[in-house]
């Protein structure tokens, strides 16, 4: 059972992100899920460099060049000379990259919303401290693979 309300909550999640996504790509041919992951990686990392990108998602110096320029191409992402060494550049999300991100957090905000105003308080606790055991489990269980 609970396998399939998680299921039906990812589902949900994926839907929603995806139809913002091709709304705002409408254009674009080569826009893929890895390609999603890899602009959420960069928001979260806060202006990363190349290598910084290159470590969080173990890939080479030539497929993060790769990844950077098709981001790039789709406007997604621009890259920053640093003012301290001018041979480093820092990578941070266009307008149009943030749009894509944060559409999601208003996804969550709205999800938020609905079980806040359909359970009491005490549901709405109980829930969020599983979802605290939840979070740590995966996380230890990251860590040890």
């Amino acid at each position: 059972m609970i396998s399939q309300n998680l299921e039906a909550i990812t589902s949900y999640l994926w839907r929603q992100s995806s139809e913002r996504i091709n709304h705002l790509l409408a254009t674009e041919t080569d826009f893929n899920i890895s390609d999603y992951y890899y602009l959420l990686a960069i928001h979260n990392m806060k202006h990363p460099n190349f290598g910084d990108v290159a470590d969080v998602l173990s890939l080479t110096k030539p497929a993060i060049s790769a990844l950077i320029k098709r981001l790039q191409k789709h406007q997604l992402i621009e890259k920053v000379q640093s003012e301290e060494d001018k041979r480093v550049y820092y990578l941070q999300l266009t307008t149009k990259g943030k749009e894509i991100v944060e559409g999601d957090y208003q996804i969550y905000s709205h999800i938020e919303s609905l079980i806040s105003s359909s359970v009491s308080s005490d549901q709405l606790q109980a829930l969020d401290c599983l979802l605290e055991v939840v979070i740590s489990l995966i996380r230890t269980s990251q860590e040890q693979n």
